[in-house]
């Protein structure tokens, strides 16, 4: 009788780890995002929980990998996005940067922020010739890929359902920037 009651509370406290430390109903999602039939390689996802359709709590972020793949987080690392519909912003970029910083952009007096564009491959000129670019945190600038109308959760018209468990989203961009899910 005792050695069972051990067990059962071992199975309770190991089965209590299991779920989210932190208060909040998510359901796991990953997938890939494709742009014209190509994973894109780089770039960043996030779901925004639609209040409009009821969906209340923090936003999930995710990178996309060399493989188009990619997995949400909300507070930890893959632990998913709130349950509930989302709108979803996608921005898939060129891994190369255009304009590439080594020290925080906010650090930088304007003299060396010009001094950083102009060692990397004419910034200014590269700029004209690339078309939409997204600056990064570090100041780093990259080269958009996909439709800019997908950059925000509002404009994109990409909306999601995560429920709870393991979601599978692959997101597919057509040439002509409309989305479908798979």
């Amino acid at each position: 009788m005792q050695r069972t009651l051990v067990i059962l509370s071992l199975l309770a406290a190991g089965s209590a780890g299991c779920g989210s430390s932190n208060g909040l109903n998510l359901g796991k999602v990953h997938g890939k995002v494709t742009f014209k039939g190509e994973p894109v390689p780089f770039g960043q996802i996030m779901f925004m929980p639609d209040t409009g359709k009821g969906t209340s709590g923090p936003p999930a972020l995710g990178s996309i990998s060399k493989d188009g793949s990619y997995s949400l987080s909300t507070e930890e690392s893959g632990d998913g996005a709130i349950v509930g519909v989302h709108k979803v912003s996608i921005t898939g970029l060129d891994p190369k940067p255009v304009v590439e910083v080594t020290k925080n952009i906010d650090d930088m007096t304007d003299k060396e922020v010009m001094l950083a564009k102009g060692k990397v491959g004419q910034q200014l000129t590269a700029k004209k010739e690339t078309g939409p670019t997204f600056r990064a945190r570090d100041g780093s600038v990259y080269k958009v890929l996909t439709p800019q109308k997908l950059m925000n959760p509002d404009t994109s018209e990409v909306a999601i359902k995560v429920e709870r468990g393991s979601n599978t989203k692959n997101i597919v961009i057509k040439e002509d920037g409309s989305v479908s899910i798979e």
